[in-house]
């Protein structure tokens, strides 16, 4: 994220030209969807104890799911909504923002499986996106006529991150409430040059999904967004899950904060819209909704067919920490064999993560209400918190 951003943010914070869209956060209901064990699981104290850690340390809000062989602790901690003084629950209702990404590379999948209704197969993965995505798109996209559906699942289009853009975050700055079009994103990076080459490697952009939504949208004539409840949100039952701005979120949804100043202070940041619901971001959900999906996915693996989750988890070249399988992500790769599988999810305001690490049958899905895409002290805070709980679980 920019200096420019933050510049932005902080003239436009002094002027308020925004309206609101997520209003003061109501109490969750804070319902545990099944019998509660965490009292009993061994790590039961070092959980509570982590997470009140990193409350005092400053992060606003915590709900935390770890699952492994001695059972599922939830717990959570710190306030939903820092001024009205709302604790932030179990069950609350907060932005997973780019973990939308694993939601619509499963749904992509599941119209796989379904292509004779879908109009895609398993060969769509390796067509290129000019199959679907009209010329006067691809024309001026880097890259637009020679990268591949699956290219862009995995993030090796070499196509540049429209939320690099200082231009885009203007025009946040000016139009927070704005209701984004696929094409108006695209439009930041047209006619620019390609970051590299198709295929020579892996550099993680958001414009990529985009793309992805493109195409499921000309194969079908349908929203992405009705594809989603069609194929995931509606058959896993997930009532907790909204995709803004294509469902109304409810009244529980916690305040997103960031440390605008860098100067050990919170503001509330949570109605900037930097781009939700065109693929990238925008799925507002609770852990156990995460849980629900993330079960049917990767633990009891009923959601996707074999030959669909092991094409999914076909990992490519390693960008930093990470790997990118067809929209999917291997994470924390510098830890070897316990690096994670799934997703991560980072915006203004925002964190989430919803991981799996194979070889110690471990799952962690936290949320917590402060963004840490950008650099401020609490950012290494957040890191010291993912790390050590880590540390604690994997070991």
């Amino acid at each position: 994220m920019r200096t420019f951003l933050i510049l932005c943010l902080i003239f436009s914070f002094l002027v308020g030209c925004k309206k609101e869209q997520i209003l003061p956060t109501n109490s969750s209901s804070n319902v545990i969807p099944w019998s509660d064990s965490s009292s009993s699981h061994p790590k039961a104290a070092a959980l509570r104890a982590l997470i009140e850690k990193y409350r005092v340390k400053g992060l606003p809000g915590i709900s935390l799911l770890v699952r492994d062989a001695a059972g599922t602790w939830v717990g959570s901690t710190g306030k939903a909504d820092v001024e009205n003084d709302i604790d932030f629950g179990v069950s609350q209702v907060s932005k997973v923002a780019s973990i939308t990404k694993l939601f619509m590379g499963t749904m992509i999948f599941k119209m796989i499986e379904d292509s004779a209704s879908s109009g895609i197969g398993y060969l769509a993965l390796h067509k290129p996106i000019t199959t679907w995505i009209p010329s006067r798109i691809t024309d001026r996209l880097p890259n637009g006529n020679k990268i591949t559906l699956g290219d862009c699942m995995k993030h090796e289009t070499g196509i540049p991150d429209l939320i690099e853009e200082n231009s885009f975050y203007l025009e946040v700055l000016n139009n927070p409430n704005k209701v984004w079009e696929a094409e108006d994103l695209l439009a930041y990076i047209y006619d620019q040059d390609p970051l590299f080459a198709p295929n020579d490697t892996a550099v993680y952009s958001n414009t990529n999904t985009i793309l992805v939504t493109l195409v499921a949208e000309y194969a079908t004539g349908r929203k992405h967004s009705d594809l989603l409840k069609q194929y995931i949100t509606g058959p896993l039952g997930l009532t907790n899950t909204y995709y803004q701005p294509h469902d109304q979120l409810p009244d529980n949804v916690a305040q997103g904060y960031y440390d605008l100043y860098d100067n050990g202070t919170i503001v509330n940041l949570s109605n900037w819209v930097t781009g939700a619901g065109s693929g990238y971001g925008g799925i507002y959900s609770n852990i156990f909704d995460l849980y629900t999906f993330f079960d049917a996915l990767m633990l009891s693996r009923n959601l996707l067919s074999e030959k669909s989750l092991n094409t999914m988890m076909t990992f490519g070249k390693p960008d930093g920490s990470n790997r990118y399988g067809y929209g999917i992500m291997q994470k924390f790769i510098e830890r070897g064999i316990n690096a994670g599988i799934g997703h991560s999810g980072r915006d203004l305001a925002y964190t989430a993560n919803l991981f799996y690490f194979p070889n110690r049958q471990v799952t962690h899905i936290f949320l917590v209400n402060y963004g840490t895409d950008a650099k401020t002290s609490l950012k290494q805070v957040f890191l010291d918190f993912q790390n050590e709980l880590m540390d604690l679980t994997l070991n």
